[in-house]
């Protein structure tokens, strides 16, 4: 019996983000982050716009900056 709960699990995240095309609504990094957090994407894209809203410069700013940096698949 597996007593240890885990928010998140990077085991297929391969260490690196990236990136995806595939199942992305805007240059992908949402899609990305909830693959390599092993998240649900609507919640990834949920927090974004949270984040967008309140604290607008920051998180668009962290935004361009992961669609620039980020692998693409």
């Amino acid at each position: 019996m597996n007593t240890s709960h885990r928010i998140f699990d990077t085991s297929g995240a391969h260490g690196k983000f990236r990136r995806r095309h595939r199942g992305a609504i805007f240059m992908g990094v949402c899609a990305g982050l909830a693959d390599y957090f092993a998240l649900d994407r609507a919640v990834v894209r949920l927090v974004a716009l949270l984040l967008l809203y309140f604290v607008t410069a920051p998180t668009l700013l962290l935004y361009l900056l992961l669609a620039w940096l980020g692998d693409s698949r």
